[in-house]
């Protein structure tokens, strides 16, 4: 193993900065890694590699000259197959668009090369950003790297498995479901979910779509907690439609011990069940974080009915996701929940079948009752800096691509349910616009499981210092024992 490419990004480009390294010859190396695993894993699913090499020996005359275009100057890194990168195709898994070359390059894209990164490919996607596997038709199936038979995630599960084995050294990913968090959580990386529209997501949408996609942000991926803050500070920012009247203020959070922190705990609900061997794990965490000094409140959650609140994401993220859907797909749909028979289907698919043909009044009216809850949750993170829960029901599950997803079950407790189910841990926070961050915590049977940190509105970096100071006090990232 090149232990090289599992220094952090910051150190990375101190390293590049000071001349220990170039970013031709850091690129190079990062070439061999891809070559030696990538096959294995399918993350990385495009390259342009002439292009990247001529920008790393640019970056260097450079940097001989003392000139640096920011703080990842001379990095190579990866970025999600959906957003809009001039040259590559941005498909989103879909074959009608194999040709769609985007003419601009998307927000997110902008500002990692702004900073001075090298984009030499791009990581794999499930079709539609729809799954929690990154598997279609065009690039084929991206394996876990901690076990090839297990999903990395979804839909960032090429940039996860990408960036837990050194193929890269930072990412970007997109989130409405979890699509950061969840893969994060399977592979035993960092994610953050930001606060909604504090991150530009222009460029990240179908061919000709400028609108905003309600939930769904953009964010930093990485393999510690420093970079993903790096990676924030890079992207944060209001986005061309915004930015000359609106500035993005998310407060700054200067602590570095776990001691300085008052955490909620929310480690279980019953629209969602999860493995307890997760919340075991959750819950040994939670004495570690007492143990370093954090106050811990055992019995206080935000004023809110979970199954209410559950409805509510429901209805909103296929509101979000129903461009493009005809009223023949959704009568379709519906025929198929009705020929499945089964209540805990029903229990998420009908208010998502909702939510696909939902009128503007609907939307206004639903709209209302999600401020409501953002009301209580304002009053809830006044006094609590972090709110703590699983990300989702389990580790990564083994690989099942038969059928629609609202037909697939998961064992969680000896018991079959829903796999869609868990995106309860999802849209919790999510609906309400609230930024969390995921770090590794813990292995169960070998497999990498996090912890959810969510923060109050716009306070994105109370989550990133929380994160850090567990990185720091109590553990971060070990890369899967096969790519070590």
């Amino acid at each position: 193993m090149d232990t090289m490419l599992f220094k952090s990004a910051g150190n990375l480009a101190s390293a590049i900065r000071e001349k220990k390294i170039s970013a031709a010859e850091l690129l190079a190396r990062q070439f061999e890694r891809v070559d030696s695993i990538n096959p294995d894993l399918n993350a990385i699913i495009w390259q342009d590699r002439d292009n990247a090499t001529d920008l790393a020996k640019k970056l260097d005359e450079e940097t001989a000259a003392g000139i640096f275009r920011g703080p990842l100057h001379g990095l190579p890194i990866t970025v999600k197959e959906s957003f809009d990168l001039v040259g590559s195709p941005a498909t989103w898994g879909y074959p009608e668009w194999k040709d769609n070359f985007p003419k601009h390059d998307a927000e997110v894209v902008e500002r990692y090369k702004a900073a001075g990164a090298i984009i030499f490919g791009k990581t794999n996607v499930p079709l539609k950003l729809a799954e929690w596997q990154s598997f279609n038709d065009i690039y084929g199936t991206t394996n876990n790297p901690w076990d090839l038979t297990r999903t990395p995630g979804g839909s960032s599960g090429g940039s996860a498995a990408a960036l837990a084995t050194g193929m890269t050294t930072m990412e970007a990913g997109s989130d409405i479901g979890s699509s950061i968090r969840n893969p994060a959580h399977y592979c035993g990386v960092f994610g953050l979910k930001p606060t909604w529209n504090v991150v530009p997501t222009q460029g990240q949408a179908p061919p000709g779509w400028f609108g905003d996609i309600d939930i769904a942000v953009t964010g930093p991926m990485a393999r510690t907690a420093g970079d993903l803050e790096l990676g924030f500070d890079v992207l944060v920012g209001a986005d061309r439609f915004l930015r000359t009247g609106w500035k993005t203020d998310c407060p700054a959070d200067t602590r570095t011990r776990l001691s300085q922190f008052t955490i909620a705990l929310k480690l279980g609900d019953e629209e969602s069940p999860v493995e307890q061997a997760y919340l075991d794990s959750l819950a040994g965490f939670t004495d570690r974080l007492e143990k370093a000094g954090a106050t811990v409140i055992r019995d206080r959650l935000p004023e809110i009915d979970s199954a209410a609140h559950y409805d509510v994401y429901l209805k909103f993220l296929s509101a979000a996701l129903s461009m493009g859907v005809s009223n023949a797909e959704i009568a379709s749909l519906r025929n198929e929940l009705e020929a499945l028979n089964s209540p805990m289907a029903s229990r998420i698919m009908v208010p998502r079948l909702g939510g696909m043909a939902m009128s503007h009044r609907d939307w206004l009216e639903t709209d209302n009752e999600r401020r409501v809850a953002r009301l209580k949750f304002d009053a809830f993170f006044a006094d609590v800096d972090i709110l703590l829960c699983p990300v989702c029901a389990s580790p990564a599950f083994h690989h099942d691509q038969d059928g629609k997803r609202f037909t697939r079950t998961h064992t969680v407790n000896g018991k079959q349910q829903p796999e869609m189910l868990q995106n309860f841990w999802s849209g919790y926070s999510g609906v309400v616009g609230l930024p969390s961050s995921v770090g590794p915590m813990d292995l169960i049977n070998g497999l990498p499981v996090g912890y959810q940190a969510i923060a109050g509105y716009g306070r994105d970096r109370t989550a990133l210092a929380f994160t850090r100071a567990v990185e720091v006090e109590i553990g971060g990232f070990v890369p899967p024992p096969a790519y070590r």
